[in-house]
């Protein structure tokens, strides 16, 4: 069994743990270093609470469980019918394309992919990364990806600084393009539903107004916040936009005969042919 890490708020280790102590076999062990909030001895495995909010589980039972007690805590997208949060991967790095993902996801939705481990793509490993995609594709209630390979994010970004805005015009396009395409496959049109999206910050103003164009705002809660990666549903949108941006790399390497992921920067700088796999902008011959 492979030890299963997910993340909760550090604020809500005293509920998971109360929880878990309410279910039978369950047993409360001396915690070993000042880092544990608490270590619970489960079905042959272990569940450990850290004060960060990592809670790292050593058997599929303890998996289960906590599955089990994070469907009765109450988090706070609970008074959501659907959470839609969306993440980009790929906006700063040079080689490959620019991958924004948006999910739909009801609270149990949430809760069973926070169990299965779905947290920051930035805190997972690549291996990590691509198991936990297709259990999000799987689980997800809508899903869209919006990929930008490299020559037309160059044509894209060169037509923006055209017209005087910059790469945050461009996220706020693309992402509103991702949130809009998983919005028209959702019934969102009784207005019974409580619908909450939630993106990154990056330029509130002009991402409003990019999606004030695709959707009626007055119809859903807009939240935009630094960090939002601890919104499960923007944790899910960033693990699928890093899934397929790793996967066009390698698709790529095979299609133009080059390894990508061993090519450096200057070395793609100067080749005639940067433009299908390099952001050309963002090169450096030096």
């Amino acid at each position: 069994m492979r030890t299963t890490v997910i993340k909760i708020d550090g604020s809500e280790l005293d509920e998971l743990r109360s929880l878990l102590l309410k279910a039978p076999s369950t047993a409360e062990k001396r915690t070993t270093n000042e880092y544990e909030s608490f270590k619970i001895g489960y079905s042959g495995g272990s569940i450990i609470g850290y004060a960060s909010g990592k809670v790292v589980i050593t058997s599929e039972p303890a998996v289960q469980l906590v599955r089990e007690a994070l469907q009765k805590m109450v988090f706070k997208d609970a008074d959501y019918d659907l959470i839609i949060g969306s993440d980009e991967a790929g906006k700063g790095e040079w080689l490959g394309p620019m991958v924004i993902a948006a999910v739909a996801l009801t609270p149990t939705q949430s809760s069973d992919l926070r169990a299965q481990g779905v947290m920051d793509s930035k805190d997972l490993s690549l291996d990590r990364i691509s198991e936990l995609a297709p259990v999000i594709v799987k689980l997800s209630t809508a899903l869209k990806t919006v990929t930008l390979p490299p020559d037309a994010f160059n044509a894209l970004l060169k037509e923006f600084h055209d017209e005087g805005k910059n790469l945050n015009d461009l996220l706020a396009w693309a992402h509103a393009k991702a949130i809009s395409q998983v919005v028209s496959e959702l019934d969102l049109r009784s207005g019974t539903q409580q619908v909450r999206i939630v993106v990154d910050e990056f330029a509130r103003s002009k991402t409003e107004e990019r999606l004030a164009r695709v959707i009626d705002l007055d119809s859903v809660d807009l939240i935009q916040r630094p960090h939002a990666e601890d919104e499960i549903a923007v944790a899910a949108s960033s693990i699928v936009a890093r899934n397929a941006r790793e996967d066009w790399i390698d698709e790529a390497s095979v299609r133009l005969e080059l390894n990508l992921r061993t090519l450096s920067m200057k070395e793609a700088a100067n080749r005639d042919d940067s433009n299908l796999y390099a952001k050309t902008s963002y090169l450096r011959r030096d």
